[in-house]
């Protein structure tokens, strides 16, 4: 029986989890890893189901409509493509402010959708947002509706369908797909909706399982090199806990009430592991996820966890950064890893 789908708004989701049995071997790893590939959503990334989440909550609450509504965000990438693609399958006009920093690559692709991207927002706004925290994009989002009719902000920092579009759909494809035997779940921060959405649902389904969150580490974000290695940065993540709690760069959506541990990376051992996976499974991977599945690498190696699931969530491919070398193997580099 044939199946022709109306629009890509449905095909968002059901993305597999693949596990990596050959880098499992190469690497004499005690636990199992299970990526959760969510390049194969059909705008790239897990920001799909963030973004057809919150427009078509937006329109069955009567707060948008296509035929008035401009849609507003403030992103450093993944969001903007997301919501650009279904922005033009759904008829919106989407109107996108930039981070500094975003690949090259992302800005074509909204250049393709035909997005309205704002290029008069004072740099002092946008660089606020590193200076003041999450807080800050606020002041950019408000900037941006200025002489725009019928604005709507899709706030994805602090919009809890980002958060239920994680735990409605990820988390259980997750719980489903690993038949409920997964033991820890890996996940980075960036606007909090993916982990706590993924991670609530699990703990709810088995309280016992594990939820790590990859955090870059600092040294590498605050030096734009790295070992020699021009840093396009952890695209998406951040540091949202230290010794004191959570940091000005934890978003609203992020709860740590579901989560058992913080792992800083390096940005050798993500670029590491991207790598092998690529060498051995044929996935290449963004920065991102290349540090998730870096920390679940590490967690693998562990006698602790010898025969435990471990799934990472991986965000991205890595085709978006092909412009900052990222698919480059530098051994020197990598040695460092110590993996």
């Amino acid at each position: 029986m044939g199946k022709i789908y109306n629009s890509i708004t449905e095909l968002v989701g059901h993305t597999p989890i693949v596990e990596f049995k050959r880098l499992e071997e190469k690497l004499g790893l005690k636990g199992r890893i299970a990526g959760k590939l969510e390049y194969f959503n059909p705008a790239g990334s897990h920001k799909d189901r963030m973004a057809i989440e919150i427009i078509e909550a937006a329109e069955k609450r009567g707060d948008i409509s296509p035929d008035k509504t401009t849609l507003i965000e403030f992103t450093s990438g993944n969001t903007g493509v997301a919501m650009a693609a279904f922005a033009a399958a759904k008829g919106y006009k989407f109107k996108i402010g930039i981070q500094n920093g975003v690949s090259i690559e992302r800005k074509k692709l909204l250049e393709a959708y035909q997005a309205d991207i704002a290029e008069d927002i004072p740099q002092e706004l946008i660089a606020g947002v590193f200076e003041k925290g999450i807080a800050a994009f606020g002041d950019v989002l408000d900037y941006m509706k200025k002489g725009v009719e019928h604005p709507y902000a899709t706030r994805q920092l602090d919009n809890v369908d980002n958060i239920n579009a994680h735990y409605k759909h990820t988390g259980p494809e997750i719980w489903e797909d690993t038949d409920g035997k997964v033991d820890i779940f890996v996940g980075g921060v960036g606007t909090g909706g993916s982990t706590h959405g993924v991670s609530k649902f699990l703990k709810e389904k088995n309280p016992s399982v594990k939820v790590v969150i990859t955090q870059p580490e600092p040294n590498d974000v605050a030096n734009p090199i790295v070992d020699g290695v021009e840093d396009g940065g952890f695209h998406g993540i951040h540091q949202v806990h230290d010794d004191n709690g959570l940091t000005p760069m934890a978003p609203t959506n992020f709860s740590d009430e579901y989560t058992d541990e913080y792992t800083f990376i390096t940005y050798a051992e993500t670029l590491r592991a991207i790598h092998l996976l690529a060498k051995y499974e044929g996935i290449f991977v963004g920065a991102s996820a290349g540090a998730s599945l870096a920390v679940a690498i590490k967690l693998a190696l562990k006698e602790e966890n010898k025969g435990k699931l471990i799934v990472p969530l991986l965000p991205d491919n890595g085709e978006r950064y092909l412009s900052e070398d990222l698919q480059k193997v530098r051994p020197e580099v990598e040695e460092k890893a110590g993996f």
